[in-house]
């Protein structure tokens, strides 16, 4: 289960980012569940599908 406002790690580019709030995007023609989120280093705001988001990204252990 995803967490808003704690910080989680890409698996690959190992960056930090928080997640903000849930939404829904259309995949292939269906509303699915997301993620908004940012990078930890800037303002810029992202979207990823739910389950892309839990394949990719680690909660941040300190």
């Amino acid at each position: 289960m995803i967490e808003l406002n704690k910080t989680y790690i890409h698996y690959k580019n190992k960056k930090l980012y928080t997640p903000l709030n849930f939404c829904k995007i259309q995949e292939n023609d269906v509303w699915v569940k997301a993620i908004i989120y940012k990078p930890n280093d800037c303002e810029e705001l992202f979207v990823r599908t739910y389950k892309e988001f839990e394949e990719k990204f680690l909660k941040y252990k300190i």
